[in-house]
């Protein structure tokens, strides 16, 4: 009897696991690494401004 009731039971956390896995944020992730490549989205280019408070906040560091 206890048998019978564990059947659905297991068969419920077996779906639950499988929904899990389709997850949308697992979706379109990289799943092949190439060595030394970095496959990810390419960087956007820093603004001037960026570029001069990085030139300055470096400039105040000890050699």
């Amino acid at each position: 009897m206890a048998l019978k009731s564990l059947i659905p039971l297991s068969l419920g956390a077996v779906l639950m696991l499988g929904l899990a896995a389709c997850d949308e944020d697992e979706q379109g992730r990289i799943l092949r690494y190439e060595k030394g490549t970095y496959l990810g989205p390419t960087d956007t280019e820093l603004s001037e401004e960026t570029l001069e408070a990085l030139r300055a906040r470096t400039s105040l560091q000890g050699d």
